[in-house]
């Protein structure tokens, strides 16, 4: 019982502690959020809408669960991030849940959940407002119906997994489809059964049938009110961007070893049990040979898919994570069921880490903050201290209490960064949001102010200012459909900006202000009329536009 109270107590402080303790950042938090709002404010909640204009990169089940979250709680970051890190709390308990019932260890189940939400970059992630993290949440939910299908063959098994899986397609589109239908195909094969004779018996006519209920009416809805929304939707969105082709081309590319080195990265600190892994892998396969090649195939098809995609982001993978871990729980528990003294050992140098992490920030604040490195050292010292201290015991304790532990353990003292981590957020909020922007242009007199040129690193003002911005020249790229295929009074030249209201002074937004004067200049427009900010200034300089 003291078991799992701990075990829940960390995940939950891990899932939701701090949410709304610091703004939303610029580009996606800032973006998703605004949309979410413009949805509850407008009733516009068929076609998505960013500054005023379509936006159709997403299918809209975040802007939905966002703007249901602020319509009960209010609009601010709270309400905002909880729907991000209560589709991590939901995947965390599916881990657990799944894994228990499968291996037939609670044990398995609390450690697959205590690393995914303990894992300090999946921990980033699983507060961010993305979409991935609300997909992989449902596209983990239909595999595991699915593998319960495969086992059991309960219809209402199967049923859950269309159910599902077309929640997942309704929040990041049919990519869901693809890693869902891989990775059976990749497992079915594996299992050495005829593809063709399986398949059949997933294509269930009522599974499908819910399936459409589902996914299909925003779909048919959309393409309906928005004209250009099914070339640029099917199309452009998944097979052009899947071919690196898509335009315009507001995406990362890399090799197709791109995600090999971030996988050593994802599950930081504890990275060093990947070692597990090839440390007699027969040992998992021999007791859980059906559900081991079920995992592989994941987590391998999810590998493989987005390492051959053209289109690359850091935090694509996290589709395949929950089967990784999952692996990983399993080779931890029977490593400890034989004995071996390696887990110990892996413990010992994951808490060694996690205090160097300690001091790495500590050292990183001591550089970064200025004047502001007393605050920091007064908050990080004593931490710095006292995690040194519970490291080493920490480490003596790996070898002496029960196996089991060890996880719970290690997970609480990696859970000793996330308010140091927090606090560092809150000191560079100046440079990672617009919300100290934003509070004093609502104080000020200031009426006409307009973003230069860009748009996406700025994302937090247009959720903060409450109203969509002016955008001078805009050359942003999620703008950049609704700009062409919509009458909008938020799009200006440079010059019809500066002349068209007899307020001043007028206020720019821009990251390169040298660029932006020159412009100004060439078009005969009086700087003296003009306060041009750019982006990461405080609000003592701001202040100097009066």
């Amino acid at each position: 019982m003291i078991y799992r109270i701990v075990s829940w107590a960390l995940i939950l402080f891990a899932c939701f502690y701090g949410i709304g303790s610091y703004p939303l950042l610029d580009d996606n938090e800032g973006l998703y959020a605004a949309i979410a709002r413009d949805m509850l404010h407008s009733g516009q909640w068929i076609i998505p809408h960013l500054n005023g204009v379509p936006y159709l990169e997403k299918p809209p089940m975040l802007y939905w669960l966002i703007a249901g979250s602020m319509s009960l709680f209010g609009e601010n970051e709270w309400a905002a991030r909880l729907v991000p890190a209560l589709a991590f709390f939901g995947t965390a308990c599916l881990l657990q849940r799944f894994l228990t019932r499968t291996s037939r260890s609670e044990a398995a189940g609390y450690s697959a959940a205590l690393i995914m939400v303990t894992s300090l970059p999946m921990l980033a992630m699983g507060r961010m407002i993305l979409c991935d993290t609300i997909m992989t949440c449902f596209l983990s939910a239909a595999l595991m119906y699915f593998y319960d299908w495969y086992t059991d063959q309960n219809k209402r098994s199967l049923m859950g997994f269309y159910m599902f899986l077309a929640l997942a397609v309704l929040t990041k589109g049919f990519i869901a489809i693809i890693l869902a239908g891989g990775t059976i195909a990749a497992f079915l094969y594996w299992q050495r059964s005829t593809p063709r004779q399986q398949f059949l018996r997933v294509l269930s006519p009522r599974g499908i049938l819910l399936f459409l209920c589902i996914a299909a009416p925003w779909h048919i809805a959309a393409s309906w009110q928005e004209p250009g929304f099914a070339w640029f939707y099917f199309i452009n969105e998944h097979l052009l961007r899947f071919l690196n082709m898509r335009e315009p081309h507001d995406y990362y590319t890399g090799h197709s070893w791109y995600y090999l080195p971030r996988l050593l990265a994802y599950l930081l600190p504890w990275t060093l049990f990947l070692a597990l892994l090839v440390e007699k892998p027969g040992l998992v396969a021999w007791q859980y040979p059906v559900l081991t090649k079920f995992l592989w195939s994941w987590f391998l098809f999810c590998l493989l898919f987005f390492s051959v995609s053209g289109a690359k982001a850091n935090y694509y993978m996290i589709a395949g994570i929950p089967a990784l871990v999952m692996l990983l729980a399993l080779h931890l528990k029977c490593h400890m069921d034989s004995g071996t003294r390696i887990v110990p050992w892996l413990a010992s140098g994951c808490l060694l880490l996690v205090a160097v992490a300690l001091w790495v920030i500590r050292c990183a604040c001591r550089e970064s903050s200025g004047d502001l490195y007393p605050t920091c050292e007064a908050v990080s010292l004593p931490i710095i201290i006292s995690a040194g201290v519970y490291a080493l015991i920490s480490i003596l304790l790996c070898w002496r209490i029960p196996r089991r532990w060890i996880v719970p353990l290690l997970g609480a003292h990696i859970l000793l960064l996330l308010p140091l981590l927090i606090s560092g957020v809150n000191m560079a909020s100046d440079h990672l949001s617009q919300k100290t922007v934003a509070d004093f242009l609502k104080a000020s007199s200031y009426h006409d102010v307009a973003v230069y040129q860009e748009f996406e690193e700025l994302s937090s003002l247009a959720f903060y200012r409450d109203k969509p911005l002016l955008m001078v020249d805009s050359r942003s790229n999620d703008l950049l459909y609704g700009k062409m295929h919509s009458a909008t009074p938020y799009f200006m030249t440079l010059s019809e900006w500066a002349t068209h209201s007899p307020r001043l002074p007028l206020v720019l937004f821009t990251r390169r202000i040298s660029g932006a004067m020159a412009d100004l200049r060439a078009i005969n427009i009086d700087l003296k009329n003009v306060c041009i900010v750019r982006r990461f200034e405080r609000v003592a300089v701001i202040s100097m536009c009066d």
